[in-house]
């Protein structure tokens, strides 16, 4: 996992997968990606949710601290 926790439930470094950075969640970069449908020149809200992604400000890769799939994963679970 690339959080560690402390007793009171708050996050108090992120650890990089990828070089081992432990940092503080300010010491780290994030992007979020969002896709805009047009259709007649009107915007459609996408339906999928997408995780941040914390960039790494080290090694500059970037991860999920949460699956991707995490949500889609559920429903598949749930409709059985």
């Amino acid at each position: 996992m690339s959080i560690i926790n402390s007793n009171l439930g708050k996050i108090m470094e992120i650890k990089c997968p990828y070089c081992g950075f432990k940092g503080n969640p300010g010491d780290f970069y994030y992007m979020y990606e969002t896709v805009l449908y047009v259709a007649d020149s009107k915007t459609i809200p996408e339906e999928r949710e997408r995780p941040i992604l914390v960039i790494c400000p080290v090694c500059k890769n970037g991860f999920f601290l949460e699956s991707p799939y995490r949500n889609l994963i559920y429903r598949i679970k749930s409709s059985r």
